[in-house]
């Protein structure tokens, strides 16, 4: 998408941390606050694929991770060319995919191409070599970028990166990194490597493009054996009185939800995990998403036994946050139906053209009918 410029000078009148020229005459205004930024100006150098990046995640993100952070907007003749996010993480950050260090020693447990190769380069101690860490493009797995106007070039893409550098030598970083760049961000990964960066993949994002003809015309997309088992799994539903519907995100069901992805969370490992955080990050996401969230829930026995949340932008959904009654669902596909069928056949009347899963199980998403694409991490260790 690119900038509206029409609405864009309007939008500079709020409080700047600061506002730099660059020697190529490119302005850098930063924030750091996303309600401080301009939003519309900012938003509009996202594509539909940055919900993630849009302002009012950031400002979810803000209320929930309490991590430095910090925006940046680049413009040249007052249109805005360029958006950098980015935050600043240590050894305190809970997200082990989420942080340089672990993600690489994940990536290397996984055998991603290049990531043994990388850490053979660093010390032992991963955390004291890289953190804290300048993570630019986004907290988020997956999709991390900087934001682009139609008008942009290499020149405002390489402000940014510097920029980028500079903020991390303020702040203290022991490396900057980038952690799941799109195999499709060409000019950034290259500009990155001649400036030093290594990389190494860090996963698979994969996304649902919905065919015409809504679940039907999904199962088309699907192999015969898919299909087949695809039917079988609803019509075992159905006898188990279970019942999924897309409803509105309320804080009604806050307090279920949060109970049933902490049981997600200790099944996983995350048991010190409370159910406490759970109800606090949702209730950010109602309070500052509104309408833009709805949740799929399985309710059985006059009880929810599943759910999906999903986070609306443009005619995208985003498949963010989940968690099932283990007691209740025993061996009942109530994953498939929450995250993928109902969805699916409720998506098309609803505006929607896509759904999107983020990283992790590639290869069973893949049956599903996802696509995929591989993500690299970029990092650059800093002398110090």
């Amino acid at each position: 998408m690119g900038i509206d410029d029409s609405g864009a000078e309007s939008d500079w009148g709020i409080s700047l941390t600061s506002d730099t020229a660059t020697p190529t005459g490119t302005v850098l205004d930063t924030f750091e606050r996303a309600v401080d930024m301009p939003a519309g100006v900012w938003d509009a150098l996202l594509t539909a694929d940055d919900f993630y990046l849009s302002s009012p995640w950031l400002a979810v993100v803000e209320a929930t991770a309490r991590v430095p952070m910090r925006y940046v907007i680049a413009r040249r003749a007052e249109a805005a060319t360029a958006a950098l996010a980015t935050a600043l993480l240590g050894t305190d950050a809970p997200w082990t995919l989420g942080r340089p260090d672990t993600l690489l020693d994940h990536s290397v447990a996984e055998e991603l191409a290049g990531a043994a190769a990388l850490r053979a380069t660093l010390p032992d101690d991963l955390a004291g070599a890289l953190l804290p860490s300048l993570v630019c493009g986004g907290r988020h797995l997956g999709r991390t970028r900087i934001g682009l106007s139609a008008a942009a070039n290499r020149a405002d893409l390489g402000t940014m990166v510097e920029e980028a550098e500079r903020i991390a030598e303020s702040r203290s970083a022991r490396s900057i990194s980038y952690l799941y760049l799109d195999g499709r961000d060409h000019l950034l990964r290259e500009l990155l490597a001649a400036q030093g960066y290594l990389s190494h993949v860090s996963a698979g994002y994969c996304w649902l493009p919905l065919p015409a003809g809504g679940f039907d015309g999904y199962l088309k997309v699907l192999s015969a054996h898919r299909r087949r088992r695809v039917l079988a799994e609803r019509r075992r539903l159905l006898l188990e009185g279970v019942d999924v519907r897309i409803e509105p995100f309320t804080p009604a069901v806050i307090a279920r939800m949060a109970e049933l992805e902490t049981r997600l969370f200790a099944k996983y490992g995350m048991s010190s995990w409370r159910v406490e955080q759970s109800e606090e990050f949702l209730h950010q996401v109602h309070d500052l998403l509104g309408s833009r969230a709805v949740v799929s829930i399985a309710r059985a026995g006059g009880e929810i036994r599943g759910f999906g949340l999903l986070l609306r932008f443009g005619d995208q959904w985003f498949a963010h946050r989940t968690g099932f009654d283990y007691g209740f669902q025993r061996k009942l596909p109530l994953y498939n139906e929450v995250l993928y069928h109902h969805p699916v056949e409720v998506a098309e009347s609803m505006g929607i053209v896509a759904i999107h899963y983020g990283i992790g199980s590639t290869e069973a998403k893949l049956l599903r009918g996802c696509k995929s694409v591989p993500q690299y991490s970029y990092i650059r260790v800093l002398e110090r």
